[in-house]
């Protein structure tokens, strides 16, 4: 089990390597799979299966051979997650996803609203009633990259808001594409 040589040295590397890269292409398939990218998430989950068969093959057979070997198993899983890992990084570096952020909150000031338009939101108030009396809801449109600021601020203002958010495309016009440059 503990055998240890230059052969389980360079399988352990492959696997570690090839587990990254499929990692990294099943977060890429997610992504163009939930944009409707059907030829990119296509060929990607061809590269996806087809390399991960030939990996799967040369593993068992080692196994079959050689007997299963406690580095290939623990490179293996260090390879999925670290792709993982970057596969999370890629996914928010290439997701230009918007958000669709509801605030409702009992308060009637408009120190939240303010504060989030000092820290360059656009912010839409609406009137509304709830079971508990008068409401005020704020909407904002931003990235999904300003959720943390967005919640700090919240937070900091008025504990018992109610923050929603939903995921949006196909935006045109608005304050929102008048400041491109702080955007994207």
């Amino acid at each position: 089990m503990f055998n240890f040589n230059t052969n389980i040295i360079i399988l352990s590397l492959t696997v570690f390597t090839v587990n990254f890269l499929i990692s990294i292409l099943l977060t890429l398939r997610s992504i163009f799979l939930i944009k409707s990218l059907k030829i990119l998430t296509t060929i990607i989950i061809f590269l996806e299966t087809t390399i991960g068969l030939i990996v799967s093959i040369t593993v068992i057979s080692f196994a079959v051979k050689d007997g299963i070997n406690f580095f290939v198993t623990l490179f293996y899983g260090l390879g999925y997650a670290s792709g993982l890992l970057l596969g999370i990084n890629i996914s928010q570096k290439l997701s230009k996803s918007f958000l669709s952020i509801n605030i409702i909150t009992k308060k009637s000031d408009t120190l939240m609203e303010d504060l989030l338009r000092k820290n360059r939101f656009g912010v839409t108030c609406y009137s509304g009633s709830g079971k508990e009396g008068y409401v005020k809801i704020l909407n904002i449109i931003c990235k999904n990259s300003d959720l943390t600021k967005i919640n700090k601020i919240v937070i900091e203002n008025d504990k018992e808001a109610m923050v929603t958010r939903h995921s949006i495309e196909g935006l045109s016009g608005g304050f929102i594409f008048n400041t491109k440059n702080r955007l994207f």
